[in-house]
């Protein structure tokens, strides 16, 4: 009849509770690195948002204190009038023609940059036809 081993023969003398209990160690620092790294996901997330509602936060506030319509509509030598007519002149050289801006210099209404082919500061030239 053959000898059933005894649990401690099969282990060769290492003690199984102390095995289980540095294997159990090894899997909670595994566990631990894996769930600190969600919560600083988490926590970046978070800063992101909160940096973003700090400067929109900011930007909106210096936009209210600094911002005053009265001033725009006083310094502006245009009349509404002239103001309604630079802004119908954006679209293309013909809308300036209809409105009676073109051709425009640089700093008149109705001169638009994407308007100046040549960059001379001259809108909606008139050329010489061929």
């Amino acid at each position: 009849m053959k000898k059933t081993p005894s649990p401690w023969s099969v282990h060769q003398g290492r003690d199984p509770e102390a095995e289980l209990r540095r294997l159990k160690g090894r899997f909670q620092k595994v566990s631990n690195r894996y769930f600190r790294s969600l919560k600083l996901r988490r926590s970046y997330r978070f800063a992101t948002l909160a940096i973003l509602l700090m400067v929109g936060s900011f930007a909106v506030t210096w936009g209210l204190l600094t911002f005053k319509p009265w001033s725009v509509l006083s310094s502006s030598s245009w009349t509404v009038a002239m103001m309604a007519k630079h802004i119908a002149a954006f679209p293309n050289c013909s809308a300036a023609r209809l409105v009676g801006l073109a051709p425009a210099y640089m700093g008149q209404p109705g001169y638009w940059p994407q308007h100046d082919r040549d960059s001379d500061g001259w809108a909606c030239e008139p050329y010489p036809r061929r």
